[in-house]
């Protein structure tokens, strides 16, 4: 693989996934204006489903790219033919026939969401593993959420936009990024020159893939089906806004940890331990680097948040300070899962996930009876999961990365600024909220560029 400068590379995927976060953000807030909260609730279920589908039977194969096609000059084309040919096509038509069967056509719309995302995903993750970052990262984060957010827009100004209008918009942005995939993979050649190790797949290593991503979907999407289905669209609406800030706190958190994916499986099968610990703690930094100013705004100004997303919300404001703290907290944990399973270890992450979502489904069953159980489970399961998967990884390396004294030290400035702005009653001033994280943020990086081992120089040191 060529070389690439790490540095360049961090700062296009955090502008990149910025951007991303930002378009999504709008599509919410305009969805929610335009047909209601419980409106987004049905839109964000229906979703859901698709994303549920994907999650639980064909997800493996994303992260079967990056652990194998990271080794080099690869390809995995015979593989993927088998893949989609023995294995998707025919489930997707048992899928349709007991659709037809239940006289459902219309779900359809739902497994093509799914085939179409795993196609972008599989292109997505071939691309990131091969070195081609900037085509992936537009693709993914950028270019599908730019055409939906438009689309919505042009059939809500126009008064046509109803829920089968968005749900159709979102499968064709999904097409739209599948073809620009298709076209920046025959304009750079990924295909030439590659040597097929099909026959080194291991496919209990893909079943524990897929076995982590099951547990993920029950994570990420069965909580706003559970609520839908049993208490309602604006519940399941109010839900689907939280999994939102939880999503945009992945957004800090995920590229970065996504780029490094294939660097861990080098290091590992390298035998390099020491420069793997060395990566895992510079990922916290970074992540570290943008939860500061994030829990400012989420923690400090909860008012002026919801404001925005949806002002049904007001009534909830002490559990949605709760949820931010713990997506918060988890996040400045590092990619745990991820180092996990480019590791050998995704037998334990998955035991690890298990677990969590044991307690997780035990306080479903407790709280059932709470409007909005699912929040509680998602709390604990999140918490219980990046902890331990925190210690385990310490374990592993025989230390923790990043001292603990060093990583109380990152949350003094934003406690503090939080403080300040309860005490003076402050919450609902956006002018305070910019001037706090935006202080936050530079006095973060005004530090690390004064340090002599900053991120920037460690970043710019690392060439694949």
């Amino acid at each position: 693989m060529a070389s690439v400068n790490m540095n360049f590379i961090f700062i296009l995927s955090v502008i990149l996934k910025g951007i991303g976060a930002v378009l999504e953000i709008a599509l919410q807030i305009l969805l929610t204006k335009l047909i209601g909260l419980s409106g987004y609730g049905s839109y964000s279920t229906w979703i859901s489903g698709a994303d549920l589908l994907f999650w639980v039977f064909f997800s493996g194969l994303i992260k079967c790219n990056t652990y194998y096609l990271s080794r080099g000059s690869s390809s995995l084309s015979h593989f993927k033919k088998l893949y989609y040919i023995r294995y998707m096509l025919p489930l997707a038509a048992v899928f349709v026939l007991v659709l037809i069967l239940l006289k459902r056509p219309a779900f359809c719309i739902i497994l093509a969401i799914t085939i179409a995302e795993t196609f972008i995903m599989d292109q997505s993750s071939t691309l990131l593993a091969r070195g081609i970052y900037h085509t992936s990262l537009i693709g993914e984060y950028i270019l599908g959420r730019l055409f939906l957010l438009l689309g919505v827009c042009f059939l809500g100004f126009t008064g046509h936009l109803d829920l089968g209008k968005t749900i159709v918009l979102y499968l064709v942005q999904y097409v739209l990024v599948f073809f620009f995939f298709l076209y920046r993979s025959m304009k750079c050649g990924t295909k030439s020159n590659k040597k097929d190790i099909s026959d080194t797949v291991s496919i209990p290593k893909l079943l524990q893939y897929q076995r982590s991503d099951i547990l993920q979907a029950m994570i990420g999407q069965l909580p706003v089906i559970l609520q839908y289905f049993f208490v309602g669209a604006f519940e399941a609406g109010i839900v689907s806004i939280v999994l939102l800030v939880k999503k945009l706190i992945n957004f800090v958190s995920g590229p970065t940890s996504k780029i490094f994916l294939p660097e861990f499986s080098r290091l590992y099968q390298a035998g390099d331990k020491k420069e793997l610990a060395s990566s895992f703690s510079m990922i916290m930094r970074i992540q570290m680097l943008f939860v500061g100013p994030l829990s400012v705004v989420l923690i400090g100004y909860p008012q002026v948040i919801l404001n925005f997303l949806a002002k049904e919300m007001l009534t909830q404001t002490g559990l949605f300070i709760g949820c931010s703290f713990v997506f918060l907290f988890a996040a400045t944990l590092g990619p745990c899962g991820g180092l996990m399973q480019m590791t050998d270890h995704e037998k334990a992450d998955n035991v690890f996930r298990e677990a969590a979502i044991f307690l997780m489904l035990l306080v479903f069953a407790v709280m059932h009876r709470n409007p909005l159980f699912a929040l509680y489970g998602l709390c604990i399961q999140t918490f219980a999961e990046s902890f331990s998967k925190f210690v385990f990884v310490c374990r592993w390396f025989g230390y923790i990365p990043v001292k603990i004294w060093t990583y109380v030290s990152w949350w003094i400035l934003p406690g503090f600024c939080i403080l300040i702005t309860c005490l003076f009653h402050l919450q609902a001033s956006i002018l305070m909220m910019l001037l706090m994280s935006g202080s936050v943020f530079l006095f973060r990086l005004i530090m690390e560029l004064c340090s002599d081992n900053n991120l920037f120089r460690l970043l710019s040191s690392r060439k694949k």
